[in-house]
């Protein structure tokens, strides 16, 4: 069996004490083959402290800064669980509040670089479901090798399920047009997070009229162009939950800004689709 890089990458904001369910559950998995980033959006509490791992320096515009040589600079250290299997775990702390997408955005660009790596976003309010969630998806890739992205079905913190349903192939036709599936828990393989690039070079598809990023509906804005990139075969959902979605959260989007949420979903409805592709290898790979 292959043993699959997994980068989990959590872009948090304030999240209090959900932030400890969310290290812990990500910190005692039993994969091996996996690396953490904690992505800090400027948050107000004492998040950060909590934060485990290689501090990174950032830049203005909250990229990681690399030396001569071209690591990354590391500014602190902050203590690991002794038993954690993770092989890394770093962070970084936006030095302005940018919002999760632009964090997303480049914690994938900087952290996933191997085309190969699957990519598992993680929000710092929620948590995984279980010690098994990276070695089940390991193990699902593995039995899928056609796929490219897998999502899936999650638990609410009562305890009760939140289902979500697959793609049927005739939605793909006009994917902006169907309603939008992909749920927690929200995996991909790098290399196509990074075609995006090959026909949208300024990731437009991110960003609203006037060029700022979107400041929520993150998923919808990311996720659309790859499903449309990767076409039905190479979308896989999968109906046991991994991961818990926190409802508890009185400052989630999804509570405090529905409407501007909608909003921001049909914008991106309206932009233009990607062409499917035939693989998420970086065209120079392909050679």
């Amino acid at each position: 069996m292959i043993n699959n890089k997994i980068k989990v990458i959590i872009p948090f904001y304030n999240p209090g004490d959900f932030l400890d369910m969310c290290i812990n559950s990500v910190l005692t998995q039993d994969y091996e083959n996996y690396e953490v980033l904690f992505i800090d959006d400027c948050s107000t509490d004492n998040s950060f402290s909590k934060i485990p791992g290689c501090i990174y320096k950032t830049d203005e515009n909250n990229n990681p800064i690399r030396d001569e040589d071209g690591e990354l600079i590391i500014i602190e250290k902050h203590p690991i669980l002794d038993k954690t299997k993770c092989q890394n775990v770093v962070a970084w702390k936006a030095n302005s509040r940018a919002t999760a997408l632009p964090n997303l955005h480049n914690g994938i660009m900087h952290f996933a670089t191997n085309p190969d790596d699957i990519v598992v976003i993680l929000d710092g309010d929620d948590w995984l479901l279980g010690k098994g969630v990276l070695s089940y998806i390991n193990e699902f890739y593995n039995n899928n090798p056609e796929c490219w992205m897998m999502y899936g079905s999650s638990k609410w913190t009562d305890g009760r399920r939140c289902c979500s349903s697959p793609y049927p192939e005739f939605e793909f036709k006009n994917l902006r047009a169907a309603p939008f599936r992909i749920s927690h828990i929200r995996t991909f393989r790098a290399g196509l997070y990074h075609k995006i690039q090959e026909q949208d070079p300024t990731f437009s598809c991110l960003k609203d009229n006037n060029d700022n990023w979107y400041t929520m509906t993150y998923d919808v804005a990311m996720f659309l162009p790859m499903l449309e990139m990767a076409g039905f075969e190479h979308v896989k959902h999968n109906a046991k939950p991994l991961y818990v979605y926190n409802r508890d959260n009185p400052i989630s989007d999804d509570k405090v800004n529905k409407q501007k949420q909608w909003d921001i979903h049909e914008e991106i409805n309206n932009k233009k689709p990607f062409h499917k592709i035939e693989t998420y290898l970086p065209t120079i790979l392909q050679q």
